[in-house]
Parts: structure tokens; sequence; C-alpha cells
């Protein structure tokens, strides 16, 4: 069998076809992943509560899980939060627990972009600190949202 010049073959490998997998290769993690936003956009609001707070939330510990264990007979530890689809207090362990699933799910956003996303995850982060601490939201930081 020959092969002629203008095979559709040829064209196809030589950029007709889109590309199948990420530019970045299979061994390095997607940056707008979405496990990998969520938790950029959580310890970027985390950051900003701890640098204004200061002392408030020292040992306190902030990680993240998938979603919220399913519910059995007997607690799961989610019985202290307001929210228990979105986090989890535990006070005697100076923990918080943030659940991405639910998080990145939760609709209700009157522009659904990434940028309301990111405030979103935000959101759940300060609400969770502030049931953390048993204030207020709007006495933890006084003043710093008043320009809106």
């Amino acid at each position: 069998m020959t092969r002629q010049a203008g095979s559709t073959r040829a064209a196809r490998r030589h950029g007709r076809r889109p590309i199948r997998s990420s530019l970045t290769g299979h061994a390095l993690p997607d940056p707008d992943g979405r496990v990998l936003r969520f938790e950029t956009d959580a310890r970027g609001a985390l950051e900003l509560i701890q640098s204004r707070l200061g002392d408030q939330l020292l040992g306190v510990r902030v990680g993240f899980a998938t979603a919220p264990p399913a519910p059995t007979g007997r607690s799961t530890g989610t019985g202290e939060s307001e929210h228990p689809l979105f986090y989890a207090i535990d006070r005697r362990a100076r923990t918080i627990t943030l659940y991405r699933m639910p998080i990145q799910r939760a609709g209700g956003l009157h522009i659904p972009d990434a940028e309301h996303r990111t405030l979103f995850v935000g959101r759940c982060v300060y609400l969770a600190v502030c049931e953390y601490l048993g204030r207020d939201p709007w006495d933890l930081l006084p003043g710093y949202f008043e320009h809106y």
C-alpha cells in the first residue's frame, strides 16, 4: 500500500485534531484543578484572617476533607458546627475541617463565575473561624468591611 502526500492521516497528525492531554503532562497537578483551586482559595482567606486576628487562632489547625462523614447512629464530631455540610468545629482538638465538595457545589451564587466561587470559599472559611471563636461575623474584624 502506497502512501499519498496529502493523506488525511498525515493532516490529522499535524494539528487538526485537538490536544488529548494536558500540556503540563500527566505527572504534574492541574493548576486549575478543583482540589488545588479550593485549597489555594481557602488558604488565602485563612492567611488574611490570621494576619488580622493575631494570637486568637494560635495553635488552631485547619484541615480539608472531601466531604463530611456519613451520619451514623453515634456522633460524628460535626455536632458543634452551625453549618455541618460546609465545615466541622472541634474545640477540644482545636481543629476546623472544611469540606471541599459541598462548598464547591453549593448553589445560590448570583453570578456563577470563578471570582464569586472564590469569594464563597472565603466566606465559608470566615464563618468557620467566627463560629470557632464564638464571635459574630460583623464583630470579628471591626472596620474591615466598612468601605462596602
